[in-house]
């Protein structure tokens, strides 16, 4: 049986993504808690990668994502969720605009939901695919 605080956290990533997708960043940052931390694998070479904290933090990582990549499809196809946690299966398409290379990177993100709000986001992928998609 699904507990309610999981439907609930659900709707909060559901909503997350809608926003996303529609370029409302405003109500996406206004979704994470002020001292959120986000860690993302990968090498230098991929902008993008690392862990960012707080709203400032994750502005920052979403401007460079913006900077860095055209996005061409973000396609979550899963949400799994027990408690605070909440499991995204999914995968997106991109250009790398400095580069010209596209990728397909299938992902998984694992987020903390606490007081409605995302207090940890961790992401899963496979960080060799896309540093081959930004070497030159």
């Amino acid at each position: 049986m699904i507990q309610i605080n999981s439907m609930e956290n659900i709707r909060i990533i559901q909503k997350m993504y809608k926003d996303f997708g529609a370029g409302n960043m405003e109500s996406v940052l206004s979704i994470f808690d002020d001292n959120v931390v986000w860690v993302r694998p990968g090498e230098p070479l991929i902008p993008f990668a690392g862990t960012f904290t707080g709203i400032e933090g994750l502005a920052k990582m979403f401007g460079i994502i913006s900077k860095t990549i055209k996005i061409k499809g973000f396609h979550p196809k899963e949400i799994l969720a027990k408690g605070d946690t909440v499991v995204v299966i999914g995968a997106d398409e991109a250009d790398v605009i400095a580069t010209g290379k596209s990728y397909l990177s299938e992902w998984v993100y694992v987020y903390t939901i606490k007081n409605k709000k995302i207090t940890h986001v961790q992401v899963y992928l496979d960080s060799l695919l896309l540093s081959e998609a930004f070497r030159h």
